[in-house]
């Protein structure tokens, strides 16, 4: 540099000195000069797409989170019905419905719009209402002169193609025009005659018929039907099966079998709507009515308690949040962008500035330039966004209007969605222009291209700022952790405090996250050091990356803060499992399916088990499952009924405490005695192999022959034997634990030990001939077969129907079964770990693409240096790669390592915890932490490599 340059530049200098010297001295007698607005803002349009391809990723960052959250809210919204819509379902076109919800006695009262929610008037007669209370006759209470349409809904079987289909029966006029809108009319005709029906399209392609073809009922009633044509329930899809019979096709007493928990008759008013006293003079009598004047127009009297807006509340909550964090997002990389953008403009600026433009006209021009593109990001998303979610709804809209009750538009949420996006674009904008105004005036105006000048005062700042936010972070999730503990211990856990504990273990790693990245020029540093001996593409990416801190930093803190909510997540899912797998109880061997053949009598009660029940249901369920190996295992009674009756349970000798549950010496197995479940089973050989999974051992075997039982768990043997214990004329009345009771009578067998690991639900295992020898009473009564795979839905459904069409036809013992699979502990958080991934992902190379397309828009003349001096065109792919590498690796390992922070927090115990509570326990998925924190750098770094450039840029050579 000359003497005479140098001479002007400390000139310069002095004078700037003098005049920043004179600002801060005479400030405050200067008086401001308004801002001109509507000059500011034209230049600041004209400017915002001045360069093309900065204005599409400006316009991009903001549109594409917007169009997506317009789209979300109008599926979402889509969902949730509004009150003329849930009334067109519940109604159709009637005016009222009523139904039972209680016996014919006073003190019972509804509430006016979520009718079938009922409570009970202190001290009222229907307080001390019991089983032989009456209940009320709904036709007789129907208001006089109104038409009525009762409707009822039950299970009966039809003969299919090759095996009986037990499906839903509607009785009544459903295709009624009054009730149109809760059911639909499809094709053909209705029913005239008695014994005309009509199906849903299901169910034809399920019996392999048509329209006109007949269809027979065997149960609970022999009859035939001629199918008139097809309806279907409007909040059923297309796969919905059933049939829909005139009133009085089936017998007014239906059997328990087919009630599944009772039918369900309702009565339709399609002219007549009770008022709101009437409709109290109906709950006198256990009647609940659905009003549509009442829905409409409430009164005052609304029970307490009853939830209102729970869901749309979650909704908005949920949206905001996401919200929160997608404006984060936005106004980092948006404003990574503007920065740039900015510098880029410097001439521009110092242009204004020398024709007398104040800083406040330049950061109007700026700030109008971040405005003028957020408005349009904004329109842009929110048109697109909502096209989609129109588009998705219909796509996704299947007729049932209990998932898709209709396309709703929220105009105020995407209002929102679209000022909040305008809001993160201006936000982004005004930090770009805070910096616009300290320019080097004359050194833009002549092209030069200086490096920032360090700013000391902003280091001290850093210095301050960077431990404190990091260590009152991590104390403050910590301590709100152990807030959080010492809530769980109390009994009442609904108050402002635990609110305020989990908002401070959310809030203390966000603050640590603020200081790593006002820490981030330090690590960058560092990694440049450490860069010396990768190469020298490794040596210009990470000085480029310490050297531009404006579009490094806000890259890395966005990689970093998307991580960081994956790895809570992920860390969540993990602990979630392991607190599954560590209280998972198995019932038997993994690939056991066992069917519980349990009877009940007339009113419904337990009746215990019936052999002859037991081996037709060993038929009928052999041949469902593909003449399946089916073993008959014999079982005691536990569950008293409403007739006196002998219970068998064997004798725990193990005394304890159990403040919680485990699966060994506190399981719920233990616990369960006298509630139902058998503890004592009997059968062969190939029955304990087939319930432990595995071959008996010898000593098992040699018990067995001998006539000895064989405990699977410690608690049921003692010196060589197990203790059964017999009560004798129990019933649903006796309340008192057995424990807690001497039993009538007690058997000692001689037994051996053979636990398990895992434990199964099997107490004591013998033979019939043992049982029998020793008095005690076991009878055929579970079912056990071996499959490969758990059953379908179809499949339960086939088996079902198949024991609905053929087994319980004793309507003196009515009979279900249960069928339970034994999977395991499996992991079902698969899907959300791999949503989780795939948005880290797509948030990652989203926030890597701006990083590489800002440092080759920001480094065009380093790339025409690198081209003057006979650079490979590679060299500059390799920069862009490790410069990919080095912001995402750091961002995604350190926001992995903190995701940890919140999980460990929240999941701190240092005793057992409350009675009746199971600790969370804390475990990181480290192969999927690890997947986060270094597959996704190395993913992105590979597509960086891919689509880097390879063309070779002309080089341009300036003088200054």
């Amino acid at each position: 540099m000359s003497r005479r340059r140098r001479s002007v530049d400390d000139d310069r200098e002095r004078s700037e000195g003098r005049r920043a010297r004179g600002s801060r001295t005479g400030g405050r007698n200067r008086t401001r000069t308004p801002v001109a607005l509507g000059p500011a803002l034209r230049l600041g349009r004209r400017l915002a797409f001045a360069k093309v391809g900065r204005a599409v990723l400006i316009v991009s960052l903001i549109g594409v989170p917007t169009a997506g959250f317009a789209a979300a809210a109008v599926v979402v919204q889509s969902t949730m019905a509004t009150v003329q819509e849930q009334l067109r379902y519940d109604l159709g076109h009637a005016a009222a419905q009523m139904r039972l919800a209680g016996p014919d006695l006073p003190g019972m009262r509804q509430d006016p719009v979520e009718w079938q929610l009922t409570d009970s008037v202190r001290d009222s007669p229907v307080t001390t209402a019991d089983e032989d209370s009456p209940w009320a006759d709904l036709l007789g209470h129907v208001p006089e002169g109104a038409d009525a349409i009762p409707v009822r809904t039950t299970r009966i079987v039809v003969r299919g193609p090759e095996v009986p289909v037990a499906v839903t029966a509607d009785e009544g006029a459903t295709w009624s025009p009054a009730l149109d809108g809760h059911w639909h009319v499809l094709s053909g005709r209705a029913p005239s005659a008695p014994d005309e029906a009509m199906v849903t399209p299901a169910t034809l392609e399920r019996l392999h018929m048509s329209i006109g073809d007949s269809i027979t009922v065997t149960d609970p009633v022999r009859e035939r039907f001629t199918v008139t044509g097809t309806m279907r329930d409007a909040a059923t899809g297309p796969e919905a099966e059933g049939v829909f019979l005139p009133s009085g096709s089936l017998p007014a007493d239906l059997p328990e079998s087919l009630q599944r928990g009772g039918s369900e008759t309702t009565v339709y008013l399609p002219e007549v709507a009770p008022t709101w006293s009437e409709i109290r003079s109906l709950n006198a009598h256990g009647i609940v009515v659905e009003s549509r004047p009442v829905v409409l127009d409430p009164p005052a009297e609304r029970l307490e308690g009853v939830p209102t807006g729970t869901t749309v509340n979650a909704y908005l909550g949920a949206m905001a949040l996401v919200g929160v964090f997608a404006a984060f997002e936005v106004a980092l990389l948006a404003g990574a962008a503007f920065l740039v953008g900015t510098r880029a403009d410097t001439r521009t600026h110092a242009i204004i500035t020398s024709v007398g433009g104040g800083r406040g006209f330049v950061r109007a021009v700026v700030a109008g330039s971040g405005l003028v593109l957020g408005v349009t990001g904004a329109l842009l998303g929110t048109a697109l966004g909502t096209g989609l979610g129109v588009l998705a709804f219909r796509l996704l809209d299947d007729g049932n209007v209990g998932t898709w009750p209709g396309l709703h538009v929220p105009t105020l949420a995407i209002l929102t969605i679209a000022a909040v996006a305008v809001s993160a674009g201006l936000v982004a904008a005004l930090v770009a222009a805070r910096t616009a105004t300290r320019i080097d005036v004359l050194a833009a105006l002549r092209g030069s291209l200086r490096p920032a000048a360090p700013r000391p005062r902003a280091e001290r700042r850093r210095r301050i700022w960077v431990p404190v936010l990091v260590v009152s972070g991590m104390v403050m999730t910590l301590a709100c952790g152990v807030g959080v503990l010492l809530l769980d211990d109390r009994p009442v856990q609904q108050d402002r405090w635990a609110v305020l504990a989990g908002v401070g273990v959310a809030l203390g790693p966000c603050l640590v996250q603020l200081g790593v990245a006002l820490a981030s020029p330090w690590v960058l540093a560092g990694v440049a050091r450490l860069s010396a001996r990768l190469g020298l593409s490794a040596r210009i990416a990470a000085r480029d990356a310490r050297r531009n801190p404006v579009r490094t930093v806000p890259v890395l803190a966005s990689v970093m803060s998307v991580v960081f909510l994956a790895s809570v997540v992920i860390t969540w899912s993990a602990s979630e499992h392991a607190r599954f797998v560590r209280d998972y109880e198995y019932a038997t061997a993994v690939g056991v399916a066992t069917i519980d053949v349990g009877a009940s009598d007339a009113d419904g009660y337990p009746a215990g088990y019936d052999a002859t029940l037991t081996r037709q249901a060993a038929r009928v369920i052999g041949g469902a499952l593909g003449d399946a190996d089916v073993h008959v295992l014999a079982v005691n009674r536990e569950g008293p009924g409403k007739d006196p009756t002998t219970v068998t349970v064997p004798h725990d000798f193990a005394h304890r405490e159990c403040p919680t549950t485990n699966t060994t010496t506190c399981a719920s197995f233990l616990q369960s005695v006298g509630t139902g479940t058998p503890h004592i089973t009997a059968g062969t050989l190939d029955d304990y192999a087939l319930l432990t999974g595995h071959r008996p051992s010898a000593a098992v075997q040699r018990a067995l022959a001998d006539g000895r039982a064989v405990s699977l768990w410690p608690e049921y043997v003692h010196d060589g034997v197990v203790r059964i214990d017999t009560w004798r004329d129990q019933t649903v009345d006796d309340t008192e634990p057995y424990e807690d009771t001497r039993p009538d009578a007690t058997t000692t067998i001689p037994a051996i030990a053979d636990v398990q690991t895992p434990r199964i639900q099997v107490g004591v295992f013998m033979t019939r001939e043992t049982a029998a020898a020793h008095g005690i009473t076991l009878i055929d009564g579970v079912l056990a077969t071996h499959l490969a795979r758990d059953l379908t839905p179809a499949g339960y459904d086939a088996l079902y129907s198949a024991w609905e069409g053929t087994g319980g036809t004793d309507r003196d013992l009515q009979s279900t079964v249960s069928i339970a699979y034994e999977r395991g502990p499996v992991d079902e958080q698969a899907t959300v770990q791999a949503l989780v991934l795939a948005l880290a992902a797509a948030v990652t190379i989203g926030a890597t693409a701006v990083a590489v397309g800002l440092a080759r828009s920001d480094g065009r003349r380093d790339d025409e240096v690198l081209d003057a001096i006979g650079a490979e065109p590679v060299l500059r792919r390799r920069v862009s790669a490790w410069q990919a590498a080095i912001l995402t690796t750091v961002g995604a390992v350190v926001g992995t390592l903190l995701g940890l922070l919140p999980i460990r927090a929240l999941t701190l115990r240092f005793d057992g915890g409350p009675t009746g509570t199971t600790h969370l326990p804390s475990v990181a998925d480290w192969p999927v932490l690890a997947l986060l924190a270094l597959g996704l750098p190395l993913v992105v770094t590979a597509g960086t490599w891919l689509t880097a450039g390879r063309g070779r840029r002309v080089a341009v050579r300036r003088a200054h």
